[in-house]
């Protein structure tokens, strides 16, 4: 009982697709109390799918979607009140103030503690008495993070939060994140497509892609094990045993793959040189640039 109290998202077995394309199949997955997990992946490849199955918009074909110890599609007010959920678009009470969007959407959460918005809000630097309509896109958008984090839950879910957001916004929020969740037990999911933003905040990952496979790991594993190899063109077979991706770059072949150098320079005969990388790099020589 005690391993279980632990984990706040549980997935088993689950498996779906939009007629003959399947998105997910046996995927398992477990979320536990604490955790920020960065759940990975290019445009498309069912991110969002996920989101919706946990929250109970989609039931899955077959398998288990567990948040909190109960089945997503039957999820009870006081569990769904732990849940912030950002979803995709923005509130659309454009004729309110910043201060009038706080005091509405306060009085639907018993938790809500005003100091969250205000601080993110002040971070901003704008006039609470500006009407939304009056704001910039990336303003809207950090808006609505103020009023996800007020919120005060358990289980904060941001599907694509960076939606809207410059460079400086998107740092601003992020460290303002962090200090957040600092000394608190709050579960973070969160789905982006700017893996720079990530590195430092995220702790476990699962990379979604074009397949039905899941990539499961700690961000350190995967920066440590996946690395970026070089050699002149040429030189490697994309069939090679350990290679998980090949690349051309001008008249170079870059070689991605989980083996050390050892393994790969006595599978493929050659002397590789290793490439230093962000993990964005990696991210995208694990699912491809394109």
């Amino acid at each position: 009982m005690e391993i279980c109290d632990k984990r706040v998202i549980e997935i088993n077995n689950l498996c779906h697709s939009y007629g003959s394309k399947a998105i997910y199949k046996d995927l398992n997955l477990s979320i536990n109390k604490g955790t920020i997990f960065g759940l990975l992946g290019k445009n498309g490849v069912g991110k969002s799918t996920l989101i919706n199955l946990l929250m109970g918009y989609l039931k899955p074909e077959s398998g288990d979607c567990l948040v909190f110890g109960e089945h997503a599609n039957r999820l009870n007010p006081k569990t769904r009140a732990r849940i912030a959920l950002l979803y995709e678009g923005f509130i659309s009470y454009d004729s309110m103030t910043i201060r009038q969007a706080e005091q509405f959407f306060s009085s639907f959460y018993p938790l809500w503690q005003t100091k969250h918005f205000d601080e993110l809000m002040d971070l901003m630097d704008v006039d609470f008495n500006q009407t939304l309509s009056s704001l910039s896109f990336g303003q809207k958008s950090q808006v609505i993070l103020g009023l996800l984090m007020a919120q005060n839950a358990d289980l904060l879910i941001l599907d694509d939060y960076s939606m809207g957001l410059d460079a400086g916004y998107r740092r601003l929020f992020i460290d303002y994140l962090s200090e957040y969740l600092e000394g608190t037990q709050k579960t973070v999911l969160i789905t982006t497509h700017v893996m720079s933003d990530l590195e430092s905040l995220v702790d476990q990952i699962a990379i979604v892609d074009r397949t039905t496979s899941v990539y499961q790991s700690s961000m350190s594993d995967f920066n440590q094990a996946f690395q970026c190899y070089t050699v002149e063109e040429g030189q490697v077979s994309k069939n090679a045993r350990y290679v998980h991706r090949l690349e051309q770059h001008r008249q170079k072949q870059h070689v991605y793959s989980f083996a050390s150098q050892d393994e790969l320079e006595f599978e493929l005969g050659v002397t590789l040189r290793p490439l230093n990388q962000s993990f964005e790099d990696r991210f995208l020589g694990y699912v491809g640039k394109y």
